[in-house]
């Protein structure tokens, strides 16, 4: 058994859809490219993958990350000429590389994720403001935010606030790249405690309605995970002696 891990991209054809959509869309993709995929055992048998992080529903993402176990070892390159050949509308590949059955998930590891938030230039948004308020929010040392539990299933009882978690934490850098149109660099920390939400991203450190002010074209642009005390690129990990990693080139998206 060996374990393949994937970086791809959800662009903006699949943004619309859900983590378990995703997670659906790659499944097919996998049976189609008639990999030697393991399955979980048991009556109803699965494809046994590991995600990452999932995006939230409207967002694209650059960074994206899957672990395959497979059954045996193929050519890497025979692997890739599979999976281009039946990639889904909306996923594009850019790379493969086996790595060590012990590697952790990739859910289990703190990381570092940078987004990029775009406005279309016809939005007019204060970017002075912006700044101030992004400037503020970093001299602080806490911000505690009180999030809502979902209500139990079946209930109509109203949800009850959560303890207040410590948003600050979470937040590494914002950098303005542009005023006009505004445009935008967040890098966040993850681990198994959260991260920040986009909502509280836009009111907290932006100081922006959430209702008034149009939603950004958000990307996910990059992922770091923590290994040995360093973060590293997900697809850098070190592989098995006898296998190989295969990079494959970004190509700009399709008009």
């Amino acid at each position: 058994m060996i374990k393949m891990r994937l970086h791809y991209a959800k662009e903006e054809q699949a943004c619309l859809l859900s983590h378990h959509e995703i997670q659906a869309a790659l499944v097919r993709w996998l049976r189609r490219s008639d990999l030697p995929l393991m399955y979980t055992e048991g009556f109803n048998e699965r494809v046994r993958i590991e995600t990452g992080i999932p995006t939230a529903v409207g967002m694209a993402s650059n960074a994206e990350y899957v672990d395959v176990f497979l059954a045996s070892a193929t050519p890497m390159e025979a692997r890739i000429a599979a999976l281009d050949q039946t990639t889904p509308p909306g996923i594009r590949l850019f790379g493969a590389t086996d790595i060590a059955l012990a590697t952790p998930s990739l859910m289990a590891l703190p990381m570092i994720l940078r987004y990029d938030l775009a406005w279309p230039r016809s939005c007019t948004l204060d970017a002075g403001a912006m700044k101030d308020a992004a400037a503020a929010f970093l001299a602080r040392e806490t911000v505690p935010v009180n999030r809502e539990n979902s209500r139990a299933p079946g209930t109509r009882e109203p949800r009850r606030p959560r303890q207040a978690k410590d948003i600050r934490a979470y937040v590494l850098t914002v950098q303005f790249v542009s005023r006009m149109p505004v445009h935008i660099h967040i890098g966040v920390f993850f681990d198994q405690t959260g991260t920040i939400r986009m909502d509280e991203i836009m009111t907290h450190i932006l100081g922006l309605s959430a209702t008034d002010v149009p939603r950004p074209v958000c990307t996910r642009d990059s992922v770091l995970i923590k290994i040995d005390d360093v973060f590293v690129d997900p697809m850098t990990v070190e592989p098995p002696t006898a296998s190989r990693r295969v990079p494959r080139k970004r190509h700009a998206a399709p008009a």
